[in-house]
């Protein structure tokens, strides 16, 4: 369902492509310190949308490959790194990813979890648990709230809400350790230990 729903606003979010390149460049620039993984480390980036993160995890030498349930989203994402190396998959997270435990060294997803409704948002942490042999990565919202994010998030119908109040009690049943590193104004790092 939630593919479905992509699939038709892929076009809108490709809009701000120029935008989500700027923010991620910055935001890696400020965490780049916690990453505990160097250059041609395999990243997966779950959620990937258009590609903007891939993009920039790319410009920082890793081996990217971007999933996400969107067919629409996956065809913009190939489209904006067709200069890059990078693959992109059509799959989803909470249906099981098509590779094998312990694939990539890094698996990063940013702003998913907090759309996951809360009682779904263990299949995505414990697929990222299986596929990550280092490190994973959650960036998304920290629990400062802003009437603008609050506004879009119930628009959007995702469980934004339960995800700020709860979200590192819900990765800390999950992974063997998390650290939450705020970076902006609304953006954490939620850095989980498989």
């Amino acid at each position: 369902m939630a593919g479905k729903l992509f699939d038709s606003i892929a076009p809108l979010y490709n809009v701000f492509f120029p935008y989500q390149v700027r923010s991620f460049r910055t935001i890696l620039s400020r965490a780049n310190a916690h990453l505990l993984i160097s250059e041609g480390a395999r990243v997966l980036d779950i959620g990937c949308g258009t590609g903007a993160l891939a993009l920039c995890l790319r410009e920082q030498g890793y081996a990217v490959t971007g999933v996400d349930a969107s067919r629409e989203m996956i065809a913009v994402a190939q489209k904006n790194n067709r200069a890059t190396a990078n693959r992109f998959v059509v799959a989803d997270a909470l249906a099981g990813l098509p590779f094998p435990d312990k694939s990539f060294d890094l698996v990063i997803s940013s702003y998913v979890a907090h759309g996951i409704r809360k009682e779904q948002r263990p299949l995505l942490f414990r697929e990222a648990k299986r596929l990550a042999r280092t490190q994973v990565v959650f960036q998304d919202f920290n629990s400062r709230r802003k009437l603008l994010s609050d506004i879009v998030e119930w628009l959007e119908g995702g469980n934004y809400f339960t995800f700020i109040e709860h979200a590192q009690e819900e990765m800390q049943d999950v992974f063997a350790g998390v650290k939450v590193q705020s970076l902006a104004a609304q953006v954490a790092w939620y850095i989980c230990t498989p």
